[in-house]
């Protein structure tokens, strides 16, 4: 701006030159002040960035493994738990399921016998030999085979045999064998005959008997 030329009063431009030369002042005053206010007061969008501050994490966790802020003055927060750390187990009561009733096995324990019924007790009672009838001719007349019996009988004094039903045959001891005669003269040439025959236990408590049967064919006898 160059200088303003100087006012001679009384002149007749004076009052106009000085008109001019304030309303050129206030036109640079507000265009100063306008460009201060710019300056100072620019819109958010046209700032620079604003450099980031980072504020320790509240629980301290984000901390770990990375260094802390340049200038940033602030205490590590305290170190939070280890990652992974294993849960707490749960609260709840294990189950309350009683056990199983079964009942164990009856056996009797070991080294104790099984107790004996009181009494005599025929422990076999069998036909050793089979009979046969006589065969042959009524000249070569072949002899036919007595039935033979055999027993054996425990807590007894004694034992009879009865033949074809009641009536005690003989006695015997209470082990033991008997051979008696095997008759067929009952019966039909071609058919069978059989006796029974009945072994009574004799003392030593309640009686016990035991029947067999005994059968043989019956042979023609031819004359000559």
């Amino acid at each position: 701006m160059g200088p303003t030329p100087a006012v001679v009063p009384g002149t007749s431009d004076g009052g106009a030159t000085m008109h001019r030369y304030l309303t050129r002042a206030a036109v640079v005053a507000l265009g100063g002040a306008i460009a201060v206010a710019t300056t100072g007061c620019g819109t958010p969008g046209n700032r620079g960035p604003t450099p980031a501050t980072s504020a320790p994490a509240a629980d301290g966790s984000a901390g770990l493994g990375s260094a802390p802020p340049a200038g940033s003055t602030a205490q590590p927060g305290p170190t939070g738990s280890p990652a992974g750390q294993a849960g707490q187990p749960g609260g709840g009561n294990p189950g309350a399921g009683n056990p199983g009733g079964g009942s164990s096995g009856g056996g009797n324990p070991g080294g104790t016998k099984e107790k004996k019924p009181a009494g005599p007790t025929i422990v076999y009672y069998r036909i050793k030999q089979k009979p046969q009838c006589d065969q042959g001719t009524n000249v070569n007349r072949v002899p036919g085979l007595p039935v033979i019996l055999e027993w054996k009988v425990t807590g007894a004094d004694r034992v009879t045999i009865s033949v074809d039903g009641p009536g005690v045959y003989d006695s015997y001891p209470a082990v033991g064998t008997a051979t008696i005669n095997f008759p067929c003269g009952d019966g039909q040439p071609g058919g069978y005959v059989q006796h029974t025959y009945q072994l009574r236990t004799v003392g030593g408590g309640e009686v016990r008997s035991k029947t067999v049967t005994a059968s043989a064919l019956v042979h023609e006898i031819p004359q000559v």
